[in-house]
């Protein structure tokens, strides 16, 4: 009887790899709330840590928005060409037209300026 082994992802350094650990331990998370997060098994994760590239970006992305980070940097480690520092409030923000509270409120605005 031959034993036939599934082939191997080709595991090389890559930054991949070394971002998700590193978003994972400043965070606290563990590789088993992780895998839940991306929707894929602990293996699967274990071998994304050990340099396995992965093989389906969207469990990619789904990871990345629920860790908090950009998907572009944790797959490469290069952020987007998208400075946000420099867009407007209407640049980021839809405005909802439904009322978020009701009630009587006294507001006070104060002006912002950027840094």
């Amino acid at each position: 009887m031959v034993k036939r082994n599934k082939p191997m992802r080709k595991k090389t350094e890559c930054p991949f790899a070394q971002n998700l650990k590193t978003v994972l331990s400043d965070r606290g998370i563990t590789q088993k709330a992780a895998s839940e997060l991306a929707g894929v098994t602990p293996t699967t994760l274990n071998d994304w840590l050990s340099g396995t590239q992965p093989s389906d970006p969207l469990a990619v992305q789904k990871l990345a928005r629920a860790l908090g980070c950009e998907f572009e940097w944790l797959l490469t480690g290069s952020s987007s060409s998208l400075d946000l520092a420099k867009l407007s409030l209407s640049e980021l923000f839809d405005v909802v037209d439904e009322p978020s509270f009701s009630g009587l409120f006294q507001i006070e605005a104060k002006r912002l300026k950027r840094r």
